[in-house]
């Protein structure tokens, strides 16, 4: 571990060095994680301090604790961030593992929408918003189709990022250190009408959910603001806020 001195705690540190090594592969799902004690001895931390980075990753789904075995990895879900989808139908599982994202229009700056379903704090209002616009697809089926607007509060060289397949959500958190806290959101069926089959290429009267939501983070006056569409045809929606 740094020796340098750091805001975030030696928990949070090892998780983000483990949660990397699990999601860039160094770990696969069905591996064993080093021991705790292996681990304090390879990062030079308590055993607290291992114990509740292992506590989180089991919070945040990427192992499960076997008694007698130790650390299990689990299978990454594919998904939106904190929501996540899983094939429903005989001929659609796997295909989860495909998802990608296509940047359809941002990030760019824009005035904060009116008439929103969740209303934005006045300091969030103070300033224009960041908007993007993303279809997420797998194979050949879009799943997803979201409109975002994000407070431009602190957020430098946002514009320039690139969000083309990658995670909005652990890119703020690299990034910025902004983490996802909980939030709020109201979800309803609605037929697609013509905008609605558009965006996630069905045939209009096709029933579709609606998501949306105000994500909240650990920076106060900063929440997401998101409405989302939803083809289930082929994939069940799941996940936390």
């Amino acid at each position: 571990m740094s020796n340098k001195v750091s805001k975030i705690p030696q928990y949070r540190q090892l998780y983000e060095i483990l949660r990397k090594d699990i999601t860039h592969g160094k770990y696969k799902a069905g591996d064993i994680l080093p021991s705790e004690s292996e681990l304090y001895l390879a990062y030079k931390v308590t055993q607290p301090t291992v114990r509740q980075a292992l506590a989180l990753l089991v919070n945040d789904g990427y192992i499960k604790k076997h008694q007698g075995k130790g650390s299990i990895v689990l299978e990454l879900p594919k998904g939106l961030g904190i929501l996540s989808i899983e094939g429903r139908l005989a001929n659609s599982t796997n295909n989860a593992e495909n998802l990608t994202t296509k940047i359809i229009d941002g990030p760019r700056i824009v005035s904060w929408p009116k008439n929103m379903l969740f209303t934005p704090t006045q300091k969030e209002l103070a300033n224009h918003c960041f908007y993007i616009e993303r279809q997420r697809r797998v194979a050949d089926a879009v799943v997803f189709y979201e409109f975002l607007h994000i407070p431009n509060s602190n957020l430098p060289k946002f514009l320039a990022c690139n969000l083309e397949n990658k995670s909005l959500y652990e890119l703020l958190y690299n990034s910025y250190k902004i983490e996802i806290k909980g939030g709020e959101q109201k979800i309803w069926a609605v037929n697609a009408e013509e905008k609605e089959s558009g965006f996630l290429e069905v045939k209009q009267s096709s029933p579709v959910l609606r998501l949306e939501r105000r994500i909240d983070t650990n920076r106060e006056d900063f929440s997401i603001y998101t409405s989302l569409y939803v083809n289930t045809e082929k994939y069940l929606l799941q996940g936390l806020i």
